[in-house]
């Protein structure tokens, strides 16, 4: 329930950094830009009200994610 506000593409995103992809890999794998996926991956922050230094969020939405299963 708490990732029904993201996208479809967003989620997707959420998933690929919960297998610890970097930005450079998700771009890839998505054919996308590293600007396009750091854009992404700042309104999915937004969207879920995670705040902090960069790991420190990617560490909250992991947890997030595997709260959810």
């Amino acid at each position: 329930a708490v990732f029904d506000a993201l996208t479809p593409r967003e989620f997707e995103i959420v998933e690929l950094m919960a297998q610890r992809l970097s930005n450079r890999e998700i771009a890839e794998k998505l054919y996308l830009s590293e600007g396009s996926v750091r854009q992404y991956v700042n309104q999915i922050y937004a969207k879920l009200c995670i705040e902090g230094e960069p790991r420190a969020k990617r560490k909250r939405l992991i947890e997030m994610l595997e709260g959810a299963d």
